[in-house]
């Protein structure tokens, strides 16, 4: 039984590196404008080790923005205003911003320890702080709605 043990536990540890991975896009770059009428809202997480298997969604309101990955960033062009974004896995995390027309601000996720999944954190940080993380961050591709699974066996009673 133990050298079971030892066989499988680093057989379902790459397993579940894996699942966490995500096909992101190219290095980080500056968006060369931000439309009119618009704030821009860098959403970003730096790559970490722990909790870097976790992915979550970012969202405003009941609108998933994207989803936020170990490594990412996503650009998020905001209506001006107040402005809620959160996230949820075990516990929710939110914070408020006051968008501003034309205005650049970072949102940078995290990850916690939680009992069963990690627990996200968002916090906003200074242009300083976030040019230095990002820089080593990739395109989040846009967010696509998943389609509703077909039930299996469905076409088969009779």
């Amino acid at each position: 039984m133990e050298k079971f043990s030892k066989r499988i536990l680093p057989f379902f540890l790459f397993l579940i590196t894996l699942s966490g991975c995500a096909n992101l896009g190219p290095v980080y770059r500056n968006v060369d404008s931000i439309p009119q009428k618009k704030g821009l809202v860098y959403i970003y997480r730096p790559s970490a080790f722990v909790g870097g298997g976790v992915s979550y969604n970012v969202k405003t309101g009941e609108k998933v923005i994207t989803t936020l990955y170990s490594g990412g960033y996503y650009p998020y062009f905001s209506d001006p205003g107040e402005v809620e974004f959160w996230a949820k896995t075990e516990s929710k995390s939110a914070v408020t911003l006051d968008v501003k027309t034309g205005e650049t601000y970072y949102l940078k996720g995290t990850v916690g320890v939680g009992f069963l999944i990690g627990r996200p954190h968002l916090m906003f940080v200074t242009p300083d702080i976030a040019k230095t993380e990002i820089q080593r961050t990739k395109l989040i591709p846009e967010y696509q709605e998943r389609k509703p699974r077909k039930k299996i066996g469905k076409n088969l009673r009779r």
